[in-house]
């Protein structure tokens, strides 16, 4: 499966935008990088970076967004979804792995360092979402309950959305034992794992959660892969499997002007 990049990058501000949302003017996303906003470490994990330097660069990102507050969830590798509203905007949701709304001016997002960032948008009912996708949430159907969140909540058509799979660890680089292959098998996606000799499988998850997406409604069409290997790429994304997980956490965000 030849995956052609469908992305673009900001230079000064060291952003990377998806090609396909561009042309709409209600919504702004952004995924982010080790120098985003003129940043040398622009770490957006508690877990892994000194609090101020991480409360300032998320205060920069939510400037930067002009919006009312930036929600990032307390992820957990699960399928839980969050639906953030003005009620709510202000909490932080805790063993979350997605996030929904329709409400303007609240920027929502995920965090990752080679897990699979995923943004959603439904045009028509002007409804977003943001998922953080490893192996096991891909399994467990986090895409697949993102859409069906987006469906309940909104009534999203998932014909109409557009879903934007970011910059996350590669095949070549994701070798997994014969258990965590076993799983993709089992949900029918063996065209995702690579057989390596004498090596353990390696394992797609821009295909798995393409595929996963498709069977859900999304049209084949409508779902756009950065194609960034965040293991080869260390230069402008953290990488777990690259520098331990120890590292900072990128993101993919997005708001509804």
């Amino acid at each position: 499966m030849i995956i052609e990049p469908s992305v673009t990058f900001n230079p000064e501000q060291q952003f990377y935008n998806f090609e396909v949302l561009n042309p709409f003017q209600a919504v702004a996303h952004v995924i982010t990088t080790r120098n985003s906003l003129f940043s040398t470490d622009f770490n957006l994990s508690f877990h892994t970076g000194k609090e101020e330097q991480v409360l300032e660069n998320r205060s920069s990102l939510r400037q930067f967004f002009k919006a009312e507050t930036l929600t990032i969830p307390k992820q957990c590798h699960g399928i839980t979804v969050a639906q953030i509203t003005n009620s709510n905007k202000e909490q932080i949701p805790t063993d979350t792995d997605a996030l929904i709304t329709n409400v303007s001016g609240l920027a929502i997002g995920v965090l990752s360092a080679d897990c699979v960032p995923v943004l959603f948008y439904d045009p028509v009912q002007q409804a977003l979402g943001a998922a953080h996708a490893g192996w096991k949430g891909t399994v467990a159907g986090i895409a697949a309950v993102t859409v069906e969140s987006l469906q309940k909540a909104y009534g999203s058509n998932p014909a109409d959305l557009i879903v934007c799979i970011g910059p996350s660890i590669s095949q070549k680089h994701f070798e997994v034992g014969e258990e965590v292959a076993d799983r993709f098998k089992e949900l029918g996606l063996s065209a995702c794992i690579a057989e390596v000799k004498d090596k353990k499988p390696h394992i797609d998850l821009w295909m798995a959660n393409s595929l996963l997406l498709q069977k859900a409604g999304v049209p084949e069409t409508h779902i756009h892969t950065a194609a960034l290997c965040t293991v080869d790429h260390t230069n402008q994304f953290y990488s777990a499997r690259a520098e331990g997980f120890s590292t900072g956490r990128f993101g993919a965000f997005i708001l509804l002007r």
